[in-house]
């Protein structure tokens, strides 16, 4: 990718396993993005060409443009303009190269999404790792264990993480199992967690290379009690670096197991859900849009394809993991036993 910032804007193509959209920004610009979008997003140089969803920085929106602010929690509101008309989507604030990257990668990531959703994929609130060779869907709501239990699952290159947090599932049509996939969203990490896994010191020097623009305003959640341990946002490649991993793009799924953290030892166990209750189980976690924010391309499912999915899914092997933060390194390797003994006997 050409890193010359000098020279204006330049036309970019973005491509996925759903769709094409079109990127305008400074080569600069377009090379962190690639950094932040590897391996689930490709950019190319090029006009993406009429009829699909362009992204543009540094461009002034027709007067006609729709107001389009977001707001996440302990982050600076992020203004866009939408001109639905000519499909085109406007980054207007804030300024500075981090932010103008980060709200043209989400902005980006949400028409990709939006894609999956209309063509079946199941939005998923779960992490999806392999581990010992085999794919497994990590479900459970916030606060369940899963970013903590992935990152020591794939610490030093033991694993293999796809996603963190929200994972899209589409079945093969010929029924060939599901297939996991996963997106470029930064990683939100319990400071504690990253104390556990490091020590004080490795961890302090962590939070201190993140480059993600939102660090810088997350401690507000901790003052305001929303977030009492405190987190921090890492990037895919910041991920990757720091537990000395890889990044995967994709996965069979091959079990799915529904996390809880245990209060006491005793509180421990695994155990395995029966084919009647998994449906409704599943259900529970699953995401009614495909974006925490911009739903505004169109995400109407497929109906056949999705009823596809969730069968497939509720097919697979299914169990309750209930584990213990603190001794996180060996319910990791614990889960794994489990789960190969279990596949040994099926």
């Amino acid at each position: 990718m050409d890193s010359d910032s000098s020279s204006g804007t330049h036309p970019y193509t973005v491509h996925s396993r759903f769709a094409r959209t079109g990127l305008t920004c400074t080569p600069h610009v377009a090379e962190h993005l690639q950094r932040l979008a590897t391996p689930y997003l490709t950019l190319e140089p090029g006009d993406a060409g009429p009829d699909v969803w362009h992204v543009l920085a540094d461009t002034r929106p027709p007067d006609h443009a729709t107001a389009e602010p977001v707001s996440a929690q302990g982050e600076v509101t992020v203004e866009y303009a939408v001109d639905h008309a000519h499909r085109r989507i406007f980054h207007l604030a804030p300024g500075g190269e981090a932010w103008v990257t980060q709200s043209l990668l989400r902005a980006t990531r949400a028409i990709h999404r939006s894609a999956a959703c209309r063509r079946g994929a199941l939005f998923l609130h779960a992490g999806l790792v392999e581990l010992n060779g085999s794919g497994i869907a990590l479900v459970g709501g916030s606060r369940a264990g899963k970013t903590s239990l992935i990152m020591a699952g794939v610490l030093e290159g033991a694993g293999l993480m796809v996603c963190n947090d929200d994972v899209s599932l589409t079945a093969d049509p010929d029924g060939g199992g599901v297939l996991g996939i996963g997106w470029p969203r930064s990683i939100s990490v319990r400071l504690d967690t990253l104390d556990l896994l490091f020590g004080r010191d490795r961890a302090e020097t962590v939070r201190a290379s993140l480059s993600h623009p939102a660090n810088e305003t997350l401690p507000s959640l901790v003052d305001s009690g929303v977030e009492p341990h405190g987190t921090a946002l890492l990037y895919p490649w910041e991920y990757a670096d720091v537990l000395n991993t890889k990044i995967g793009h994709s996965t069979r799924v091959d079990a799915v197991v529904h996390l809880s953290l245990a209060d006491t030892p005793s509180e421990s166990r695994i155990a395995a859900v029966p084919p009647a209750a998994r449906g409704e189980l599943l259900e529970k976690h699953a995401l009614g849009l495909p974006n925490k924010h911009l739903n505004i391309f169109g995400h109407e499912p497929d109906p056949t394809s999705l009823r596809r999915t969730r069968t497939a899914l509720a097919a697979l092997p299914t169990f309750r993991f209930r584990y213990e933060f603190a001794d996180v390194r060996q319910q990791v390797n614990r889960l794994v036993e489990y789960l190969s003994e279990q596949a040994s006997q099926a």
